[in-house]
């Protein structure tokens, strides 16, 4: 069946299905092929399209607007820039038309569109911004300014402490009194945040002062607690996210602190706790995963600082 037809444009392919469509010697040459576009120009098949008369094709780029080539699908081979790539040879001449068109000032035009799109990018916050002051200010002409939009969100540890408490434990004579500081602080951190995101999901926030829960109207609206305290849902969400609380694909690590900790009898079993919390830091550090690792929700400082703090726990003797 050929490509077109068996993928049609109600009928995206998965990257896998790609690959399973080749037979054997055209998918060696096409991960070769997909692997040097990677390496050496540092773009990506990531864009599909429809093309009426190939069917789905691929664009090798770095974004939408930043692609250096197409590349289409037929039975026995796939097509770069006029060249059908079947064997060797046209492998090399394919990757010698792309390495053609990319110093054709390929580096500068994505250069030049990463630029306009920082401009737009600045352009429209500078409006959200002036919106959105424009709102605020009109949304608390009779609103006490004194209670509205106060949090306070649990703190982080401190990095000092931290290091303090395991060079105790190294050292065999464990500080007591620092190991239930930095434990209770994670623990009082994980609670709230689960508190927290929680109610968030379901529409409504948790008052930071007296702890009741208030159902949103709106995303602007303002919300006024029992306790006399108001918020808009919109400037909580984004304070807990400013505040780096724990959430997100690492929720469940928080979550089973939470049990871990209060669990703890012995000072033995609190340490514990903590190292395997510290090491589930340093396993996200260590993945190479996108987005931010758990450490960052739960210790004080810069990615950096705290990197090196845990590979320094990590692999110190001391």
């Amino acid at each position: 069946m050929e490509w077109k037809d068996k993928y049609p444009k109600n009928r995206k392919p998965a990257y896998s299905e790609l690959l399973d469509f080749f037979e054997p010697k055209i998918r060696d040459l096409f991960v070769s092929f997909d692997n040097e576009m990677r390496g050496r120009f540092k773009v990506g098949n990531k864009y599909h399209k429809h093309m009426n008369t190939y069917g789905w094709a691929y664009g090798y780029g770095r974004s939408y607007n930043c692609e250096l080539l197409t590349i289409t699908v037929k039975n026995n081979c796939f097509n770069v820039l006029g060249v059908s790539v079947i064997d060797g040879k046209t492998l090399n001449d394919a990757l010698l038309e792309a390495e053609k068109k990319y110093e054709n000032g390929f580096e500068k035009y994505c250069a030049d569109v990463s630029a306009k799109r920082r401009e737009n990018q600045i352009e429209r916050s500078k409006k959200r911004v002036e919106r959105e002051k424009n709102e605020m200010n009109k949304l608390t002409e009779n609103i006490d300014l004194e209670k509205f939009n106060k949090f306070k969100w649990a703190k982080k540890v401190l990095r000092n402490d931290l290091l303090r408490l395991y060079q105790s434990d190294a050292q065999g004579m464990i500080d007591e009194e620092l190991l239930d500081e930095v434990g209770f602080t994670c623990y009082v951190r994980c609670k709230q945040a689960k508190e927290v995101m929680e109610v968030l999901a379901k529409g409504m926030i948790l008052c930071h002062h007296c702890g009741a829960v208030v159902q949103a109207q709106s995303y602007t609206e303002p919300m006024k607690c029992q306790c006399g305290y108001i918020y808009t849902y919109r400037e909580y969400r984004r304070s807990c996210r400013a505040a780096s609380m724990p959430g997100g694909r690492a929720t469940p690590i928080f979550n089973d602190f939470i049990g871990k900790w209060t669990a703890c009898k012995t000072a033995s079993q609190k340490m514990m706790a903590i190292d395997w919390l510290i090491h589930e830091c340093h396993v996200t550090l260590m993945s190479g995963e996108k987005g931010r690792s758990v450490c960052v929700n739960l210790i004080e400082g810069t990615l950096k600082q705290i990197s090196d703090l845990i590979t320094k726990l990590a692999y110190s003797n001391n």
